[in-house]
Order: C-alpha cells, then structure tokens, then sequence
C-alpha cells in the first residue's frame, strides 16, 4: 500500500547480476506532481528491499545471494536524501539540507560537521531498518503467497499485474478472518 502498481515481475535475468525485476507503474497523479511523500518514499523502500528479504526467508541468511545489490544502493541513495535533502529527519536534525541535489562527496563543499554526519548516518539507518522490517512483517505475514507467486515464476518466468492480482485476491480469501 502506498507505493506505484506493479506492471510485471520477471525472474528472467538482466545484466548487472540481477536476477530479474519488478516493473512499477507510477500513477499518471505521481507522475505529474514529481512530489513524494514520507509514506511513498517509506514503501518504496520497504519494497526494494523485498527481494533480499525474500531470499533471507526462503534460503536463511547463509545462502542469500548479490542479486539484490542495485536495490540495496536504491534504498540507501532513497535513505539518504530523505534525511540529508528532503527534511525527513527534522525531528533530530532539523528542518534543513544537509547536501545538495549531488549528495556529498569530494568535489562539493561539506555543509555538516563530523557530529552531524554521524547523526545523518544514525538517521538513515534507523529508515532503513524500519523499512527493512516493515517487509519482513509483510513477507512472513504473506509467506504463502509469497511461495504462490515464486511458484508462478517458476513455471512461467513472468507474471503481469492481473495475474499477481489474482494470486493476492486468491490469497486474501483463503486467509481466516481476524478475530476482533
């Protein structure tokens, strides 16, 4: 919830060791306003993180592989500018940016102290753990349909946004109701 629409998960691999993708298809509203909010740029990154969780889930801790690593650059890259440009962290830093539009490296100009930036990085962690268990609760949650849509891609290697959604609407009836 709160995040783009998947357009198709594929299993089929890529260049750059990804082991396939997940296509989103942003709103035409998304789209046009470039502005995100807290809850998108949150979901965002507990989805990118979705693939490594689900190895960790499926195959332990010991047997996950590199296939996740452009999603896990994407997710500290997202972290980081909502602290650093985005005004995430205003609690704990402040209502301001802590880096220009390029981030922060050699060539440009420090605009924090080294007790700042430890701050930043205390920041971004804390999002990013955050995010982390946010799709792990998902995942276990969901684990069955989790194990229906590998399924899936096992047998057919890409599944589009209809068919998913079959599987999740299957899925949500099969589940017991909650007990108020």
């Amino acid at each position: 919830p709160g995040f783009d629409a998947v357009g198709k998960v594929t299993i089929v691999p890529r260049a750059g060791g990804a082991g396939g993708f997940t296509l989103f298809v942003p709103s035409e509203e998304q789209q046009d306003s470039g502005l995100y909010t807290r809850r998108y740029l949150e979901a965002q990154l507990a989805v990118a993180l979705g693939g490594r969780v689900a190895e960790e889930l499926v195959y332990g801790d010991e047997d996950v592989t590199t296939g996740a690593s452009s999603d896990l650059q994407r997710v500290a890259d997202v972290a980081r500018r909502m602290v650093t440009q985005w005004g995430f962290a205003a609690e704990a830093l402040g209502s301001t940016a802590w880096e220009g539009p390029q981030g922060s490296n050699i060539q440009t100009n420090r605009m924090a102290s080294e007790a700042t930036q430890q701050r930043i990085d205390a920041e971004v962690e804390a999002i990013v753990r955050k995010a982390y268990n946010q799709c792990k609760n998902t995942l276990t949650e969901n684990r069955e349909l989790l194990d229906k849509v590998t399924e899936a891609l096992v047998e057919r290697e890409t599944i589009g946004n209809d068919e998913l959604l079959d599987l999740i609407q299957a899925h949500a009836k099969s589940k017991p109701p909650a007990i108020a």
